[in-house]
């Protein structure tokens, strides 16, 4: 295994530890990583219930609020010292996992909640480069997914500026570290399996729960020949290091057209979203200085304590 530690600075921004049954899980948008959490942090009993009353993130649904740190309780990697960061990732009592996804079902999934439902946070260079295609004012969901794919494929950079369109290898580096266990939450009873470690590790009896989960349209209803071919290009270094089967898409065209009712519904759902992330946005506004000061105090705290910290990630994180 290759030397992970010039990496350590692009992996700390994503990995989340339970110190308690000395497990390390690395998230990948779109890859079950709402369920994984919570499951992590119900083994862990980190998880704090009360606290998905009270935070005041964008979230469309009570389920997102698992995001949160507050909520799911469980250490992140970056507040760790470097000594312990390295036993983690090193160390053969640690328990280490990575999940994986299909490449097209991701980008697809993707695509669903970042630009067709307008999720909160969603860069808008992201929206204006993929618009609805239309017709006769309503939305042909197959043709819109297909027209933000040759978008996405004339300009990568754009679009990986959002983490849930960037490649899993890039958020896993699979030749650095060396994970125990490779979850594909895409196969059948490969989330179950995950459960059963955890168990282990916790003595206790938790299973799986789906959440966050789509609108129920399938890959095969939007995907033509030319899309997946496209979509397999941009995600090539996943199919190198992951060995994903290749598609089977070899139909030469698809439409999925919303009717009048669907096509209403959705636009409510985005002004939804749109409002409550103004909400939220106001809220923070009025617990921004208080945040910002206990953050000066921490970053005050490991410049003294520390002098050759100056390219501590934790500085950053206000």
């Amino acid at each position: 295994m290759a030397n992970p530690l010039p990496q350590l600075p692009q992996l700390i921004g994503y990995a989340l530890v339970a110190p308690k049954l000395k497990v390390m899980y690395v998230p990948t948008t779109k890859v079950a990583c709402s369920s994984i959490k919570l499951l992590l942090s119900l083994s862990e009993g980190s998880h704090n219930q009360e606290a998905t009353q009270i935070v005041i993130t964008p979230n469309i649904s009570q389920e997102q609020t698992i995001h949160n740190y507050r909520v799911h309780g469980l250490k992140r990697f970056f507040d760790l010292p470097a000594k312990e960061q390295w036993q983690i990732i090193t160390s053969p009592e640690w328990t280490r996992i990575a999940t994986l996804r299909d490449p097209l079902s991701r980008a697809y999934s993707s695509w669903e909640n970042r630009v067709f439902l307008r999720s909160p946070g969603t860069p808008a260079i992201i929206i204006e480069r993929a618009p609805d295609i239309l017709i006769d004012d309503k939305i042909d969901v197959a043709a819109s997914f297909q027209h933000f794919v040759q978008q996405f494929a004339q300009d990568h950079d754009s679009f990986m500026a959002d983490d849930h369109f960037r490649p899993q290898f890039n958020t896993l580096y699979r030749d650095q570290i060396d994970y125990t266990h490779v979850i594909r939450v895409d196969k059948h009873g490969e989330m179950d399996r995950l459960a059963a470690i955890l168990n282990e590790k916790s003595g206790k009896n938790l299973k799986p729960e789906r959440l966050n989960s789509g609108l129920g349209i399938k890959p095969i209803q939007v995907y033509n020949k030319e899309t997946a071919d496209a979509v397999s290009g941009i995600y090539a270094e996943d199919y190198r290091w992951f060995d994903f089967e290749p598609h089977q898409y070899s139909q030469p065209t698809v439409t999925l057209v919303l009717d009048p009712l669907q096509t209403a519904l959705l636009h409510n759902l985005r002004e939804t979203t749109e409002r409550l992330t103004y909400m939220s946005r106001s809220a923070f506004g009025r617990v921004g200085f208080r945040y910002g000061l206990s953050q000066l105090r921490k970053s005050i705290w490991i410049r003294i304590t520390n002098p050759k910290a100056k390219g501590d990630t934790r500085l950053l994180q206000w």
